[in-house]
């Protein structure tokens, strides 16, 4: 069986990882889409920085 990949399930820990993550997905894509323009920008703009660097560029107004 060379090259077939088996599929192991998830533990009972990974899926609720896996739930809080969508959920999480879920709740971002909610409040971008409430945002406005500016704010939805800085966020995006910041969302994948280290919080040092995130701390240097303060959301203004």
């Amino acid at each position: 069986m060379h090259g077939i990949k088996v599929f192991k399930p998830f533990s009972e820990q990974q899926e609720e990882l896996l739930r809080q993550y969508h959920e999480a997905c879920l709740l971002l894509v909610d409040c971008l889409n409430s945002a406005s323009e500016k704010m939805r920008s800085h966020i995006e703009d910041t969302l994948l920085l280290p919080i040092a660097e995130i701390e240097k560029r303060p959301f203004k107004n």
